[in-house]
């Protein structure tokens, strides 16, 4: 019994230092990896996110809903990390808006030649009124 116990108490201080370890690196709001056409795109201080691609006339590609899962409950900040493979899309010109409850963000990618790059600073940001009680 106390063999389960102080496997146990060990298990859980191991899963505490990789999340944490996990989440205290600060990267980039966007990166891209230039040799396929994939994107990795990370919104920071969010919860929750609906993320929407279109093209260059406005038609929407894909949508969906991001969440969070928040292991440490003593750190505050959130960030939400997800890739796209832009293998199926043509070349051309895409945007990614990620909107949240306080802001919504557009950024540009540019799919060239097998090569998919998001830019690093929004080309749109436009913040919501939140209402405080």
């Amino acid at each position: 019994m106390k063999k389960i116990l102080k496997l146990s108490i060990v298990l859980v201080v191991v899963l505490l230092a990789m999340n944490t370890h996990a989440t205290s690196h600060k990267t980039a709001k966007a990166e891209s990896f230039s040799s396929k056409k994939m994107v990795t795109f990370a919104i920071k201080d969010v919860n929750k996110a609906e993320v929407s691609m279109y093209d260059s006339n406005d038609k929407l590609l894909h949508i969906e809903n991001l969440y969070t899962l928040n292991l440490n409950p003593l750190k505050s900040s959130e960030k939400i990390v997800k890739t796209y493979d832009l293998n199926p899309l043509a070349d051309g010109v895409y945007y990614l808006v990620a909107d949240s409850k306080t802001k919504v963000e557009k950024y540009e990618i540019l799919v060239v030649n097998g090569t998919a790059t998001i830019m690093s600073a929004p080309s749109l940001v436009v913040h919501k009124t939140v209402a405080v009680k």
